[in-house]
């Protein structure tokens, strides 16, 4: 069972709503998925349109279960067949409590460990802030997905990446795969920051596969809205050209997971 991270150090890029897009289509080809954020904003809910279940229960968050308070199906939210979400109250808290208590380490291990006996994958999305708790899981993690924009704040955020990597001792080996998001053939600035990208990855992180950038594409803003993921090909979409739409994202997002290996 592999712990999969996506991550960046900008905000921004899109790495909640391509981790979201990843373990649904995952889901659906029949694995149990399973999704901790440890983003205070919990985004990641609004990616399946399931936002109210974020304040909905007062006791269900993460910390509940690391303070032994909740048992762990308890914190379990289910946002899709196959697909759970777990929310996070106080980011901060827990890295302090890591900092300061070291055995909270082992603590949040025993649970992941535990998580992998029922689940096939465990995605993690973090927020782009620094942490300890980030720290902890990032080493954790099996495969690391580095989402980077295409622009030059974007690009930015990948050094800082690389940065954040060597200043905390993370295994820079970590990150098995770069993302480029919101790349466009009519636009120059995303073509030229994608032939950087490629060079800086070659660079900082040569063992890292580079994989096909996701296209910008207005549906991607237009599902957001409606809380649908393109993979919930069940539900009909308003109009036909959003209907096409989501197929051309479907077939952008089908070439960019095959070459996955998680």
């Amino acid at each position: 069972m592999p712990i999969v991270s996506t991550f960046c150090k900008k905000g921004g890029v899109g790495k909640t709503t391509f981790l979201g897009f990843m373990a649904h289509y995952y889901a659906k080809s029949g694995k149990k998925v399973l999704i901790i954020s440890v983003d205070d904003q919990n985004s990641i809910f609004k990616v399946f349109g399931v936002e109210n279940k974020i304040f909905d229960v007062n006791d269900n968050y993460l910390e509940f279960l690391l303070a032994n308070h909740k048992d762990m199906g308890d914190i379990l939210i289910e946002a899709r067949e196959n697909l759970y979400l777990i929310k996070t109250l106080n980011s901060d808290k827990l890295s302090l409590k890591l900092t300061l208590e070291r055995t909270q380490e082992k603590v949040l291990r025993k649970v992941l460990d535990e998580y992998s006996d029922y689940f096939d994958y465990i995605f993690i999305d973090f927020p782009p802030s620094s942490s300890r708790l980030s720290e902890v899981l990032l080493d954790m993690s099996n495969v690391i997905l580095l989402v980077v924009g295409l622009d030059s704040l974007g690009l930015g955020g990948f050094f800082n990446t690389i940065q954040y990597f060597i200043d905390n001792d993370i295994d820079i080996e970590g990150i098995k795969y770069i993302v480029p998001n919101g790349y466009s053939r009519n636009r120059r600035a995303p073509r030229i920051s994608l032939e950087k990208l490629e060079q800086q990855a070659q660079e900082f992180t040569p063992n890292a596969v580079v994989l096909p950038a996701l296209q910008e594409r207005s549906i991607i803003k237009n599902l957001q809205s409606e809380g649908i993921s393109p993979f919930d090909d069940e539900i009909k979409l308003a109009s036909t050209y959003d209907q096409a739409a989501r197929d051309v994202l479907l077939d952008d997002l089908k070439e960019i997971f095959k070459h996955l290996s998680l």
